[in-house]
């Protein structure tokens, strides 16, 4: 499976860490399938 998101940095193994808080879309980071919907508009 391909996953993208919205960087200019090559994340190869990203860590998988607990949250501290329990609030949707806090700090993370955050995958998609679609590229276009990763892709940075400048």
């Amino acid at each position: 499976m391909k996953l993208y998101h919205g960087s200019t940095e090559i994340v190869i193994h990203p860590e998988i860490r607990q949250p501290g808080r329990t609030l949707d879309y806090g700090s993370g980071f955050y995958t998609t399938t679609d590229f276009r919907q990763a892709a940075i508009r400048r």
